[in-house]
């Protein structure tokens, strides 16, 4: 619990055959220019990646740029974006689901992202807002959008200035001083080889999934692997959030992790069990995931059709790696999202001794109304200074009250 980084997108698996599409002039997605590339701004959250995305024309969305899922998803439609009654159903499986996830396929979409444009686009509707993505990110996110776009460029992402490139194959060079490294696309998602250096030393070579849309640095499954183990310390965490609800696993740290001639030290990673469900992860021999949180270290570039992703260190590179130090996980909610709920608090934290609980609405952060902070600000303030005192005015129920705990480094 407490950790900064999160499995942002969840684990799903869908039952589609899409349905034959009208030619609108072409399939697919292409650049509106002549020149063989553009190139547009995004937002950086939690180390994942909102981009802008207009459907048909008229409705102006935000979407997570994910390498993790294939098929482009519209996880919000509170809107009514598209009217599910007239839509074809669609067999949906997550881990840990034991409830029935109601989903539709749209077929024959129009999908646009500055200078780039996608005709005959099948998307798959959710029927709730299952993923409650928005008040993991404190802002309007509507999708999820993958390997449909990907798959049909050279997409460079400079995570330093909140810039993405797209490129034709034709048009793009590679980077200067940036190295390539080999993917194994399958099932739509990029996989590479890595290698993980536990506390005692020991090395455990395997695959992993590329996965901009998840905020963690490292997702390790401890099953797929005898010689992997969970090290000691380590924090008990949620380590993501599914369909079937929250994940549990544990926080810890390995001395390195090496991807592409680059090394990487003192890691925080997630250790889970039986993390991965399909059968493409288990083909592929699958052992973890690379997340936002060393992604963003990079100026990174993916290029499906080749099978290559390109790296470029960044400033960021050597940035040391750090975690929510306040042993409490916070939602936002209501009007602009300037509501904030303790949504879940480590049993025998200080902040559990101090008196927070779930369920506690925070009001003001070291004498900072609510009003005024966004949920990426207190989250930064949470992973900010060990041993600092954190200030808390809360709401419970028609109570309010102050709590006071410092923020403890326990990995």
């Amino acid at each position: 619990m407490g950790a900064r980084i999160r499995l942002m997108v969840f684990f799903l698996t869908i039952a589609l055959i899409a349905p034959a599409q009208p030619n609108h002039g072409f399939i697919g997605f292409r650049l509106d220019g002549s020149v063989g590339r553009t190139s547009f701004g995004f937002e950086l959250i939690n180390n994942l990646i909102v981009v802008p995305v207009k459907l048909n024309d008229s409705l102006n969305r935000n979407f997570i740029l994910d390498t993790g899922v294939r098929t482009t998803l519209l996880t919000n439609n509170e809107r009514n974006d598209f009217d599910t009654n007239q839509m074809r159903p669609v067999q949906v499986a997550g881990l840990g689901l034991t409830r029935e996830i109601k989903a539709f396929v749209v077929p024959d979409v129009k999908l646009q992202l500055p200078g780039v444009t996608g005709k005959g686009q099948t998307i798959i509707v959710l029927g709730e807002d299952y993923l409650k993505l928005q008040n993991h990110l404190g802002k309007e996110v509507h999708g999820i959008l993958g390997y449909d776009f990907f798959s049909h460029f050279v997409v460079h992402i400079n995570y330093a200035s909140r810039r993405i490139t797209v490129y034709t194959h034709e048009a793009f060079k590679p980077y200067r001083k940036s190295k390539p490294v080999d993917l194994a696309i399958a099932g739509g998602r990029p996989y590479v080889d890595a290698v993980v250096v536990q506390a005692d030393k020991s090395r455990v070579s395997g695959r992993f999934l590329i996965d901009t849309g998840a905020s963690h640095s490292l997702l390790i499954d401890k099953g797929r692997s005898e010689k992997i183990y969970l090290p000691v310390p380590n924090i008990p965490s949620v380590v993501g959030f599914g369909l079937g609800g929250e994940v549990h696993g544990h926080l810890a740290r390995l001395r390195s992790f090496a991807l592409g001639g680059f090394e990487l030290r003192n890691v925080i990673a997630s250790f889970g069990n039986d993390l991965y469900t399909s059968a493409t992860d288990s083909a592929m021999g699958r052992i973890g995931s690379v997340g936002g949180e060393i992604l963003s270290r990079f100026s990174t570039t993916f290029d499906y059709k080749n099978e290559k992703m390109y790296l470029r260190p960044n400033n960021a590179f050597r940035k040391s790696f750090d975690y929510n130090m306040s042993s409490i996980d916070v939602v936002a909610g209501g009007k602009n999202f300037k509501t904030f709920t303790v949504a879940n608090v480590n049993m025998y934290s200080a902040a559990w001794y101090a008196g927070l609980r779930p369920g506690d609405v925070i009001l003001a952060v070291n004498d900072t109304g609510a009003g005024e902070l966004t949920l990426e600000q207190i989250n930064a303030i949470f992973r900010s200074n060990p041993n600092s005192v954190v200030q808390l005015v809360v709401r419970r129920e028609k109570e309010i009250f102050t709590v006071r705990f410092r923020l403890k480094r326990l990995i």
